[in-house]
Order: C-alpha cells, then structure tokens, then sequence
C-alpha cells in the first residue's frame, strides 16, 4: 500500500462521484458543488501527516519466558509489562501504547506461560473481554497461532471463544488458525483461557445450561482478567462491566487482592491522563493500581533513530521532473515504486525484486541521510499534521521548494512519503530463531523503518443549503449563523436533467419562503401542498412551462416587479395536483424534463460516501492490501450501511 497516493486517489473518487451525481444544468447554479470541493476544508479536510519514530527496544537479552519464547527483542514497554505480569505474583497492569505496539503480546505471552505451568489444574484460569466480536475474533486467530506454532503450549493449553455468533462449523479443538469454539465442548471441558465480550460473560454467570464451564474453577482458578480497550467503557457500559467483574469474583469466590486485572488503552497524553487512567481503572476493577502500573511507549529520540547516519547533499527531486513524480502515469504501483526511488537516489539501489527484503532496508539508510526526510522528523515532533502544513514548514528550510508549482510539491511529497512506507529496517532476533529461520530457508523478518500515518477526514453532505443571490453558495446549515440562516435554502435537483433550484415552504398569508429546514423535509417527504420549487432563469429559457414568474430577494420575499436591492428572477412550477378525497399535494416532478418524482433534495450521507471510498480502495492499483474495518455507531446503522459496503 501506498498511502500518500492512496489518499489522493480517495478524494478525486469522492469529487468526481459529486460532480457526476450532481450535475448542474441550470447556468445560475452552475460552479455550486465545485466551490464547495476547492473551498479550504469544505468537505475534505487533510489529509494529516504522522510519522512515528520506533519504539525503544528492551533493555535486557535473552527469553523473558523459557515456555514461551519470542525469538525476536521485544520493546521496551513490553519488557515492562513482563516483569509486572510474569512469574507466580503477577500486579494488575494498564498497557497504554499505541497502534502496531504489541500491546497484546504485553499481556498475552504471560498468560500463556502462566496456562502452561498451570496446565494440570482444571478451570478456566484467564478471561479476555472485548468490546467488539471483530476484535475477539482477531486475537482468538492470534492465540491459535502462538498455541499451534509452539510444541510446549501445543495440546496443553487451551482457549474458546464464546460470543454471540455461531459458527457455522464450531471448532471442538484448538487449529492452526483457531480456538474452541464448539459450545458444548466449551461447557464440558472449559478452556484455560476464555475469550468473550462483556454482555456475553453476563449471560454466562445466569444462565443454566453455561453453569458447567465454571464447575472446575475453584477460588483461586481464575488469575488474569483482561479488557481490551479500556477507555471504549464508559457511561453506562462503564458501569455494567464494574458490576460484572465484581459479581463475577463473588460467583467463583476469588480471593480479595487475588485477580490480576489489566486493560489496555490508547496512547495517554501526559501525567494527569496517567492519573486519571489509573483511578478510572480503578472504579472498574475495584482495586488499586500503584503509581508504576501504567506502562507507555517510549520512542527513540531522533539523535537515537539517526546514530550512525551521516547527511548527505541530496536535493529534492527537480520540477523539471514533475511528469515523473506523478502517480496518475503509472499503470500500478511496482512501477511507481520504482521510478520514485530512481528519481531520489539514481542507481544506488537495485530494485530487481520487489518482494526482496534488502533493497528496503538500504532504502531506509539512504532516507535516513536525506536532508528532507530530517526535517520532515523535526517538523512533525511525533504529532500530527495537515500536508499542506509540512509542506509550508519545509518550503522555509529548502530553497529549492520555493515558489513552486502547488501540483509539484503535493507529488513530490506524495512521492517522498511513498518510499517512507516502503522502507524496512531488520528485525532483531535471538539466536535460535536465526538459525531455525536459516534452517527451513525462510527470509530475515523485517519491519517498518517509520510508523506512517495518512488520514483524510470525509464530511458527509447533509443539511446543505445555497445562499440566495446572483452566485449561490453550497454551505452546510449547522455551520451558518442565525442571520445567514434567513438567506439560505435547501437545493432542488433533477436526477434526470440537472435543473436545479431552491426548496422550501411557502407560507399562506404573505408568500414568503420559510428557511426552516425542519419545516421543508416534513413538507418535502409527506408531499405537503405549501412546499414550493424554485427555479432561477430567465423567460426565453423556460416557455412553455406551467406556473409563474417573479422575483425573489435576499430575505426569501417573492415580489412580481423587481425590488430594490439584489434579488433573482426565478420560475415557481406548478406543482399541485388533487389526489383521493379531492385532497391537494405537491408532486415531485421535473417541470422542464418532466421525469416523474426526479426531484431530490441535493445531499449525500455517510453510507454512500463510503461506499465510493470502499470502491477507490478494492480498485485502485496503489492498494495491494486489500482490508477494510468499519465501525458503526448502532446495529442499525451496521446493517444498514452494509448493504452499501458489500
């Protein structure tokens, strides 16, 4: 994947399915929906810029835990959550680290150890609680291959996964890429670890026919409770699941002070948000946890990242290049890949094989003593920022950047955070699993030379309205003022023609347009017969239609002479017509094409917009990784927008 490109890619799909969607026929309107796209975080805003620099690796060498062994150094963080979770006296710890941190391997590989040399003692002796099945599913897989891969843990430790869902052919034993996830099996001979969400384990401690999975767990069975993420339980959902685990105690008799609790997070912000993190934890669990229970990254510094790298002349790509720099002029993203490291460091490296690890890793050492890729570290200090940001702060320290062309610069960065992606340093390993890797001829594991991040924040199209006036504005009606409010109205659209005008309610006594948008969706959905259409244009571009002329100014007044002051000459189509009981209402129907109900209020929602975004994501060649996690805020809002995603 290349995501600087990928991101680029998202946002033309987005603009060009507007423009399409929303064709403008009508010359007054003409131009709406492409100055909202080129206004300055109108619908887009970023993308955003993050590069992480690596996590620091941990102190000591050799195996933390003979029965289950790492084969590589782990980081810093984990090596602190080892000492705390590791031996016959683990302390309830929260892991606070950031994405791609091995957080689960913090507190996963202890208990693992723990299951092992526990492995004669019956019950279950570690819950994890997750707050989605999509993520209890994931580490249930992780689990299987960790258990699978190790001839110790192999046939003598467990886990079962008991959520909501079934599975069409449950799993009665541990598999290579699966736990237990057979009920019945479940309830006859309870695993050594328990994989389950919060609601599900309630269940679990009332109903009957599930008492049999803690028949085996005496008081001091259960050592490990995990939840996983913990700072997602909050309000009510906090509350239930500090209930849960103190009933939970109570049911197997657990002795006070004997559950060893730990949560993971997202990365905190400082000491307060430590603080507030252990006393949060705290009320959950019900038990304290002491000052050095919050364990956080710790990255390299820069000095630490760059040792050994010296500072090369290099200059940015030229413009006189900016062809090259262009992603649109390559078919898929090998050949971009290539053309981009050529054009930064000539025939320094070979790029024969892509899947070939060595070219990658002397990649991230020519990149290292890039003067761009060292300030492009100073600019962004670990945080984040908009590409245009970067782009400016880096203009001022790179003579060669300035006053050039907008399109350059955005490729010339889109081509620099390219190679960044693509760039891998070696991964540290012991030496047993060196020369078990050597032995069955497998590649030196690698990872990421810097952790990017692109984002690029979507605002859905909802609530627009235009301003009324001789060049009307696309705006979205939460974000005006109440006095812009009484200038503004929803926008009509043809699906068929592209006519397009303003909607709204008339009101009986006086004739003027309501701006209340409330008002206009009731009367708009239910066909109410004050709704009204209007049309800017002009006589000659509109005989033969039938309905009436007049003007209409900046405070929605209709008048049949012009008035002082600006105001529009605009066509009201007659809308009306008499269904059953004699009973009037407005029809939906295009006055100049005639389509029937062709008329929809202009407007696109999440679900729709993403599905564009889905599209542009599976399609384009810049994505070989093709995967997609979507969250929801509802089980209604999930299917309904599933049908959209498929």
């Amino acid at each position: 994947m290349i995501p600087s490109v990928l991101a680029q890619q998202l946002q033309h799909g987005v603009e060009d399915f507007l423009r399409t969607t929303f064709p403008v026929s009508t010359p007054h309107f003409h131009g709406l929906v492409d100055r909202l796209l080129e206004e300055d975080g109108g619908i887009f805003k970023g993308p955003y810029v993050s590069l992480q620099l690596p996590f620091r690796q941990a102190t000591a060498d050799g195996e933390f835990f003979e029965n289950v062994p790492l084969g590589w150094r782990p980081f810093l963080h984990q090596e602190q959550a080892f000492r705390r979770l590791g031996g016959d006296d683990p302390r309830s710890t929260l892991v606070a680290t950031g994405t791609g941190s091995g957080k689960t391997e913090s507190f996963l590989v202890p208990i693992l150890d723990y299951c092992y040399r526990r492995r004669d003692e019956p019950g279950i002796k570690a819950i994890l609680i997750y707050p989605m099945n999509a993520l209890a599913n994931d580490q249930a897989g992780r689990i299987a291959r960790m258990v699978w891969e190790n001839e110790r843990l192999k046939g003598h430790v467990r886990a079962g996964l008991y959520v909501g869902q079934r599975d069409a052919t449950p799993r009665r034993g541990m598999e290579a890429d699966g736990v237990i996830t057979d009920r019945e099996m479940l309830r006859l001979d309870p695993p050594d670890i328990l994989l389950t969400n919060y609601k599900m384990l309630d269940y679990l401690l009332v109903r009957p026919d599930d008492y049999p999975l803690w028949q085996h767990n005496d008081p001091e069975a259960l050592r490990f409770m995990v939840v996983d993420e913990l700072h997602t339980f909050d309000g009510a959902q906090g509350t239930d699941l500090a209930c849960l685990v103190r009933r939970l105690q109570a049911r197997l008799r657990t002795p006070e002070g004997h559950l060893c609790c730990v949560g993971t997070s997202a990365t905190l912000g400082g000491e307060r948000a430590r603080d507030e993190l252990r006393e949060y934890a705290g009320l959950i669990f019900g038990q304290e946890f002491d000052e050095a229970a919050v364990i956080m990254e710790s990255r390299q510094s820069d000095a630490e990242f760059l040792e050994g790298s010296y500072v090369r002349a290099l200059a940015p790509v030229s413009p006189s290049q900016a062809d090259a720099l262009d992603p649109v002029g390559y078919q898929h993203h090998d050949d971009y890949l290539r053309a981009q490291v050529g054009l930064w460091f000539g025939g320094e490296i070979a790029v024969e094989d892509l899947d070939a690890p060595e070219w990658r890793v002397a990649l991230g050492e020519l990149l290292k003593s890039h003067p761009l890729v060292r300030n492009l570290l100073t600019v962004l200090r670990g945080g984040v920022k908009s590409l245009d940001e970067v782009q400016r702060a880096l203009a001022r320290a790179t003579p060669e950047l300035r006053d050039t062309d907008p399109a350059y610069r955005r490729h010339l960065f889109d081509s620099l955070l390219a190679l960044v992606a693509a760039a891998r340093v070696w991964t540290p390993e012991s030496q047993e699993k060196r020369e078990a890797r050597e032995a069955a001829g497998e590649p030196r594991p690698t990872r990421p030379l810097l952790e990017l991040r692109i984002q690029l924040w979507l605002r859905e199209l909802r609530r627009m309205v235009a301003s009324v006036g001789e060049e009307p504005r696309l705006g979205f009606f939460d974000d005006l003022t109440e006095e812009l409010r009484q200038s503004h109205l929803p926008v009509i659209h043809c699906r068929d023609c592209g006519s397009t005008g303003w909607g709204a309610m008339r009101r009986p006594l006086d004739g003027v347009l309501d701006p209340d948008l409330k008002d206009f969706y009731q009367g708009f959905f239910s066909y109410h017969p004050n709704t009204t259409f209007v049309f800017p244009g002009d006589l000659e571009t509109s005989q033969g239609e039938e309905g009436t002329w007049c003007w209409l100014d900046r405070h929605l007044g209709l008048h049949d002479s012009k008035p002082k002051g600006e105001a529009v000459r605009v066509f009201l189509p007659d809308n009306s017509r008499r269904g059953q009981n004699n009973r009037q209402y407005t029809h939906h129907d295009c006055p100049f094409c005639g389509s029937g109900e062709a008329l929809t209020i202009l407007g696109s929602r999440a679900a729709s917009l993403t599905s564009v975004l889905i599209t542009q994501l599976y399609a384009s060649s810049f994505n070989e990784h093709r995967k997609l996690i979507a969250f929801s805020d509802s089980v209604q809002d999930a299917s309904h927008r599933a049908g959209f995603f498929a």
